[in-house]
């Protein structure tokens, strides 16, 4: 352990406590600006709809797309 005197000066029965409060309230913290700045958070956790998935290209637009490839792919 890194800290391993620390426990010299404070005693575990007061400084275990501590650091997992700590750890607690950070977590809490985290939490609780996730959900207060950011919109999709809170629907993920309500169970909202599903985002909006962007489409797909039509298809003139892959097939020039994957014959692009194909020559690239030959050199």
């Amino acid at each position: 352990m890194i800290y391993g005197k620390l426990w010299c000066v404070v005693r575990p029965s007061l400084g275990v406590p501590l650091i997992i409060g700590a750890v607690a309230v950070g977590s809490f913290a985290v939490h609780v600006a996730l959900l207060t700045h950011t919109d999709w958070v809170p629907r993920f956790l309500n169970g909202g709809p599903p985002a909006k998935v962007s489409q797909a290209l039509p298809a003139e637009k892959a097939a020039v797309a994957s014959t692009e490839q194909a020559s690239s792919s030959r050199m």
